[in-house]
């Protein structure tokens, strides 16, 4: 509301059809992880009133992380295009940006080859008769060739 406000009635020259369908669409994404977060950390009851599920706990990791740090992203590239330049819409950018740096290393290892990985291991690794093998080499026995 500040946000519309703002533009409206201070900078209606700069407010133009674009920066109200991104406001609209990352207030849409805002509220929409609003009401996720809220609704999983409702407690349930059953009919009688006994407890059957006392909701997630808002401070976990993961997810439920993710979803507090895009509303507040979100708040803060209202606030930036509201009051400073419409070049705050480049903050949303972090977004995508975090998630490719999480998810390319992940892709990476799932994707990657594993030739060289077996390779190395080939040639590092011996198995147990090729090391005890040089065990009793370098113990100094003696054979005996017939």
């Amino acid at each position: 509301v500040t946000y519309f406000l703002w533009r409206i009635v201070y900078h209606w020259q700069t407010f133009t059809t674009v920066q109200m369908v991104l406001y609209v669409l990352s207030l849409g994404v805002s509220l929409f992880f609003y009401s996720v977060l809220e609704g999983s950390a409702e407690s349930r009851y059953d009919a009688s009133g006994a407890l059957v599920a006392s909701g997630d706990d808002l401070n976990a990791e993961g997810l439920t992380a993710y979803m507090f740090d895009i509303i507040y992203i979100t708040w803060a590239t209202h606030l930036l295009t509201a009051f400073i330049s419409n070049k705050g819409w480049y903050l949303y950018l972090v977004i995508p940006a975090y998630a490719a740096y999480k998810i390319f290393p992940m892709a990476m290892s799932y994707f990657g080859s594993k030739e060289p990985q077996t390779e190395k291991a080939e040639t590092d690794g011996k198995s147990k008769r090729q090391a005890k093998m040089e065990k009793r080499q370098n113990k100094g026995q003696v054979k005996y060739k017939r």
